[in-house]
Order: C-alpha cells, then structure tokens, then sequence
C-alpha cells in the first residue's frame, strides 16, 4: 500500500532513539522528509539522521529543541521549513520515562513532577499549537499523531506517577484537538503502544532473563515486545491519506495488554 509520503515532511519529536527513532525510521522508508527533534545525545542522534538518509535516499534531518521551551519549538518549524519548504505531519513522540521520573508521590519533589508535565503535556501542547497555526495559516491540513501509553487509560505500577497523569492528560489533549482542528483540516489521532524494545532494553538474552522482564512477558498476550519500527508503520498509517475515517480515535497497539 502506497501511503503517499513522497514529498511531504514529518517532524518526530523523540524522534531519534526508541520508539521514536522507530516512527522515524518508517516515515524515511516511506519517502518523506524527516525532521527529528530530540533534546539528549545530539552527536548520535545526528548519525542516526545520516544514517537514514543514506539507507533509505531520502532526506532526514536532526535538530535539537527542548519541547517545553517556546523558541525552542518556533525554531524546529523554521528549521523544517527551511529545510523541506514544507509542514505535512507532526509525531509528538518526546516524553520523560526514564529512572528520574520514577518515583513514589510522597518521595517525589515537585519540581520532578513539574517538569514531566511541561514536556509530555505542555510540550506537546505547544507543538501542536505551533504545527496548526502555520497550517491554518498556509490554508493547508494536515496529520497529528500523539503517542500515548497504556498508562493514558489504566493505572500503572507504583512509581509511575508522573507517567499515569502525564499520558491521561495526553489523552483529553489528542481528543480535544480533534475537536478543534477536524474542520480545520488537521487530523489528529493518537496510539498507545505498550512494552516496546528501546535504546534502554534491546531485547537480548540477558535482559531477558531477569525476573522483572519474565513477569512483563507474561502479562503480554503476545508473549514478546514491540520492535519500535513496528509502532512506526501503525503511526504511519494513521498519519496517512490512506487512513480517512479515524478521528480522535486512541489506537490499542499494546500488543493485547489491555484485555
């Protein structure tokens, strides 16, 4: 199936490692241009951007920009845009998960909590914000895309709170901005994916040996993780001409976790 990407331009944020360097892959294999945003290892991050392009002959570009900074996120849109000439689809993908989020809510400071919600939540609010108003303002539609979780639906472990408010907040923000942007031409979808491989765990013999994991798999019908480039051909169809009738819909890409 042709998913029409040939010319248009995707902007990931995350989009270099994990999941995110996943959708992007998928986007470069696809023809689109790549624009991937990501804040930590700018050196790698800008290999694996090179990396694509050669691989798959089209164009995709590293920038770096922290989404819960205002200029920060003008500057990635004026970077696409120079760069591609144009704005077609936009991938929130850039979130904190990683050990410094976790912890217990009476343990927890509340500058840590904060700063969650101003990355997962008001980063992506402000990106979609920025991403919509170029495009109503070019009179063009266009594709949004936000990764949300398990979590955005169902409790989470112990530890996680950050993530279990973060992801429920994403999921009024995705069903709101379908409300708001659907006449606008903008269509704006969001996915959950559930335990996926990462640049943290790979998925190998060792890792899956440890205790934690066996008790992971077995909560998964399917019985392994996610690839993340397997989460990237899910974003890509929603992200899609091909993918006309969903609208504000949470796609269930768990892997049957939620049953």
């Amino acid at each position: 199936m042709d998913l029409g990407f040939s010319g248009k331009t995707v902007i990931v944020t995350g989009g270099s490692r994990g999941v995110g360097g996943g959708i992007s892959e998928i986007f470069a294999r696809e023809g689109a241009n790549v624009v991937m945003d990501d804040l930590s290892h700018p050196e790698e991050s800008a290999a694996f951007a090179k990396s694509l392009s050669e691989k798959y002959g089209t164009n995709v570009y590293f920038v770096t920009g922290d989404i819960s900074n205002p200029d920060d996120v003008k500057r990635v849109f004026d970077f696409a845009e120079e760069k591609t000439g144009s704005l077609d689809i936009l991938v929130n993908c850039a979130g904190l998960t990683g050990p410094s989020t976790n912890g217990l809510i009476y343990e927890m400071p509340v500058e840590t909590f904060k700063r969650n919600l101003d990355v997962n939540v008001v980063g992506t609010f402000m990106m979609s914000a920025e991403f919509s108003r170029r495009l109503i303002a070019a009179g063009r539609g266009g594709r949004i895309v936000n990764i949300l979780s398990k979590a955005s639906v169902s409790t989470t472990t112990p530890g996680h709170v950050c993530l279990a408010v973060s992801k429920s907040g994403l999921m009024g923000l995705t069903k709101q901005l379908a409300v708001e942007l659907t006449s606008k031409g903008i269509i704006v979808n969001g996915i959950m994916p559930g335990s996926a491989m990462n640049s943290r765990f790979k998925g190998t013999p060792e890792e899956l040996e440890d205790p934690k994991t066996k008790a992971r798999l077995e909560r998964l019908p399917m019985g392994r993780f996610a690839k993340p480039t397997e989460i990237g051909q899910m974003v890509a169809f929603l992200a899609s001409d091909q993918c006309q009738l969903a609208v504000g819909s949470i796609v269930d890409a768990t892997g049957g976790l939620l049953l």
